[in-house]
């Protein structure tokens, strides 16, 4: 799946300000990657597969479910480890089976977010019908905060399921979040529409523009991570882009976890991680001249610049 955006920072065009390759230090035809884990902190499955690859290469950037149970695990390796890319994947839904996690604020705070047991609802459309956008902007900043307090040098702030963009108000929410703590956001065209003049007026000249998210979709995987990803990395265009990947073992703790869930289940997980830690994958993105970059370096030189 290929989504594709731009965005315009206030009234300028990309005519008239440099690209991020080149705030970046790079060309302005260069073909720039983030090669992004998803769901850091959901289980110790998910946390070691993920800290291997980030280790390993050519993964260089991960995000951190901080309400998840397994984030004190993933906490303790981001305090010893203050050079890894790691963001913030901002968590308003509990999605699996018998797998749940809430927020971390005070449940008072923040009640139109959970459901009757005080878990955060399983779907999105459920928190699009309940939600408040001021509780929704309460639990996202308490997320970062007690991120900081753990002692993580947070990187980013991306959004689970796309919940926290996934109505106006709530991106609006998610961008004053990232905008407080001075950090950049991945934003989604899926979700919402860049053009809404709520989130326009939130653009400024230290956002950073995302050509391309890529992720693979059920249909994908059915036909084989190694074909979605070799096909993604071989037609990568110039630009900023983000694929975004989740890396776990196809193992009990895994298996239990996302059972009934084949979509982003554990054999899922494991095809993921089989590929970013494959020769063949270190050999496409030398033949195909791609860069990574990392999160880290679009703060401190574009989000922080001034």
């Amino acid at each position: 799946m290929l989504l594709c955006f731009l965005i315009f920072v206030g009234s300028l065009t990309r005519s008239q300000q440099k690209s991020v390759a080149e705030r970046l230090g790079y060309d302005a035809d260069a073909k720039l990657l983030i090669i992004h884990a998803d769901d850091l902190g959901v289980t110790h499955s998910e946390n070691a597969a993920s800290i291997k690859s980030l280790a390993n290469g050519p993964v260089n950037s991960a995000s951190i479910m901080v309400p998840c149970p397994w984030f004190e695990e993933i906490a303790a390796y981001a305090r010893k480890n203050k050079s890894t890319d790691l963001g913030l994947h901002l968590t308003l839904n509990s999605e699996w089976k018998h797998y749940k996690w809430g927020p971390v604020s005070s449940l008072d705070k923040v009640s139109s977010l959970v459901n009757k047991n005080g878990y955060f609802y399983a779907l999105v459309d459920s928190l699009v019908t309940s939600g408040v956008a001021d509780e929704v902007e309460y639990e996202l900043r308490n997320q970062v905060k007690k991120a900081y307090k753990a002692g993580i040098d947070v990187t980013h702030l991306d959004a689970h399921m796309g919940a926290a963009v996934s109505t106006p108000d709530f991106t609006a929410a998610y961008m004053k979040v990232a905008a407080e703590f001075r950090l950049p956001v991945l934003l989604d065209s899926r979700i919402y529409s860049i053009e809404h003049p709520q989130i326009k007026e939130l653009l400024t000249e230290n956002t950073a523009v995302v050509d391309a998210i890529y992720s693979a979709s059920p249909g994908d995987f059915q036909k084989g991570m190694d074909q979605y990803y070799t096909s993604v990395l071989e037609k990568l265009q110039s630009g900023l882009n983000c694929l975004l990947i989740h890396l776990a073992y196809d193992d009990a703790e895994m298996k239990a976890v996302t059972i009934d869930h084949p979509g982003w289940g554990a054999a899922w997980r494991q095809a993921d991680y089989d590929f970013f830690n494959s020769p063949e994958c270190a050999k496409i993105l030398k033949e195909q001249n791609i860069i990574l970059v990392s999160w880290r370096s679009i703060r401190d030189k574009i989000t922080r610049a001034n």
